[in-house]
């Protein structure tokens, strides 16, 4: 398996994304009182990837989170404040309820938490992939940023949503691999 950089320089040779363009980004002063807040509020501890992701999201981006199961790519979207929807939420609307979907979150920013693994969706015999219908949307006609959740690396990504689906990403959002320890995993109890 590639990493998710590889990919992105993969795709990023095929089509052309985001040529040239960058924002400023987010002085360190910003940075550091959000992240002073969200610790203070929620008890969030940054890793230097998070730091970055953060520093993104000031600057006025999008950003997608992979990684392993417990290192706090959800975590992080509910500690910066954005609307998630859980990948399989949005299957649950069906390609005949996109647009219902797509009308209530059009204005705001969102999370898609936990892309890859949602269920398929099956309508009038056809199989769709309703995540990847919404990715295009999203990115077709973005009027507000779109975060994602992922434990996927981007080679799989491809396998499951195409090249198209990767590269769309790619122009919504800045990637970041978060690493780390299963912060869910249970603590050992001390021996007495």
């Amino acid at each position: 398996m590639k990493p998710i950089a590889e990919a992105i320089e993969r795709i990023m040779r095929k089509v052309e994304i985001m040529d040239g363009y960058e924002r400023p980004m987010a002085p360190d002063e910003d940075v550091a009182e959000r992240i002073d807040e969200m610790y203070d509020r929620y008890g969030y501890i940054p890793n230097p990837e998070s730091i970055e992701a953060v520093r993104a999201h000031l600057s006025g981006y999008g950003i997608l989170l992979s990684g392993p199961a417990g290192v706090g790519k959800t975590f992080l979207m509910k500690c910066l404040g954005i609307r998630i929807y859980t990948s399989a939420r949005v299957a649950e609307y069906g390609i005949r309820g996109l647009s219902d979907l797509h009308e209530a979150t059009q204005r705001g920013p969102i999370c898609i938490d936990d892309l890859g693994i949602e269920p398929t969706v099956s309508e009038w015999g056809a199989k769709d992939d309703v995540l990847k219908t919404f990715i295009a949307y999203r990115a077709e006609r973005q009027q507000a940023r779109t975060y994602i959740t992922t434990n996927l690396t981007s080679d799989e990504i491809v396998a499951r949503y195409g090249d198209r689906t990767l590269s769309r990403l790619v122009g919504m959002c800045k990637l970041f691999r978060l690493t780390g320890t299963n912060r869910r995993a249970p603590e050992p109890e001390a021996a007495t």
